[in-house]
């Protein structure tokens, strides 16, 4: 790359980062450049149709500074997060910013049924934002084990499939356009380093508790995939007698097992409860069976703490999912996570709770997007005509 071309980019890179339309000027000192080179590069960026007028603010008196910004024409990006229970998705500008975002309840029926809903989800949005900008990359979040060597996923009955299958063609047959896709609690991980809980921290775990349960380990500010994409995995640890079972429907340690458990019992006094919302109610106020569940629960979960912490020795732990953030859990899970670890980092909710899969994977296309104009930009000096 010419050093005229990396300028390009960098300035491209640069204009990415503002938060709001920048002047030439201010494109000239956030990059040490000179005016007249930095002015250079604005005129090449407009004439690739990646970057245009955003408007004029005043100066001096009797002065006006034109504003630029990356051309809304050049691209969208979209992300998606299928969860056990529901799946979202948002549409976004390519700093990751949502125009649209909808939530169903996932059609858990397998690979082939969450591609085909996904791709529905995406075009209902794309069709409701700006019909000129192509979309150049789909981040998707999945549960199971993303194999990094081949994208295919493995161990995910919560959405029934039971066998391993190739997500990545499904979707990038459906899309038509560049898909990349990881764990769900990877992605949750990521989420918050960007934008929640763990913007400050170099080394944590997030737990997810959601329809199941998994860990996304992030070590000095890197994500941590292992070498066949199951790190994290924690369900799988033989933390219990009977030891969880790879195969089996549902994470022990998750909502649906807990429902099921909950459906088993008849010493209800009115009812099985119908959500965990509704069972950790219960047991908020007393209910013998629900206390007992949610008591169980935060043994588990507390275990998969300490555990992690033996581990990875992480600066804080982060719980997130549909469970994550509730008090009971946590404050119980805790107090069990103290009985094995002595010196316990802190525990915390997440503060992107159910959304921070669907974040990290917004996140995700964002940067390929980004990488990819950088290097477009990168790719035809300032003085080629």
């Amino acid at each position: 790359m010419s050093a005229e071309s990396s300028t390009v980019a960098t300035v491209l890179r640069s204009l990415l980062d503002c938060p709001a339309p920048a002047s030439r000027g201010e494109l000239a000192a956030r990059c040490a450049l000179s005016r007249p080179t930095a002015f250079a590069a604005v005129d090449r960026l407009m004439s690739l149709g990646l970057v245009a007028q955003a408007g004029q603010r005043a100066g001096g008196p009797g002065r006006t500074a034109t504003l630029y910004d990356l051309d809304p024409r050049v691209g969208l990006i979209a992300g998606v997060d299928i969860g056990g229970s529901n799946t979202r998705a948002a549409v976004c500008d390519v700093r990751g910013r949502v125009l649209a975002e909808t939530r169903v309840t996932t059609d858990a029926n397998g690979g082939g049924a969450v591609a085909r809903q996904s791709a529905r989800l995406v075009a209902g949005l794309l069709a409701k934002v700006e019909p000129d900008a192509p979309l150049l990359v789909t981040g998707v979040s999945v549960p199971g084990v993303v194999d990094p060597r081949n994208g295919t996923v493995s161990l995910a009955p919560n959405i029934g499939q039971r066998e391993p299958y190739d997500l990545l063609t499904l979707l990038t047959e459906r899309l038509g356009t560049t898909v990349l896709i990881d764990n769900n609690v990877n992605l949750a991980a990521l989420g918050e380093q960007r934008q929640g809980a763990a913007r400050e921290l170099e080394t944590f775990v997030v737990v997810s508790v959601g329809a199941g349960v998994g860990a996304g380990i992030v070590h000095r500010g890197t994500l941590l995939r292992g070498a066949r994409g199951a790190a994290g995995e924690i369900t799988l640890a033989p933390l219990r007698t009977p030891p969880h079972v790879p195969d089996s429907d549902v994470d022990d340690a998750g909502a649906l097992a807990l429902l099921r458990a909950a459906a088993d019992r008849d010493d209800w006094k009115v009812r099985a409860p119908g959500t965990v919302l509704e069972l950790f109610e219960l047991a908020a106020a007393g209910e013998p069976p629900a206390v007992e569940l949610v008591e169980g629960e935060c043994q588990r979960v507390g275990e998969i703490i300490a555990t992690l912490c033996a581990v990875v020795d992480p600066e804080a732990i982060l719980l997130a999912g549909g469970l994550g953030g509730n008090r009971l859990l946590l404050e119980g899970a805790v107090r069990v996570a103290r009985r094995f670890v002595s010196d316990l980092p802190p525990v915390l909710p997440s503060k992107l709770g159910e959304r921070a899969s669907l974040v990290g994977a917004i996140g995700m296309a964002s940067e390929h997007a980004t990488a990819q104009l950088a290097e477009r930009a990168a790719s035809v000096p300032i003085g080629s005509p």
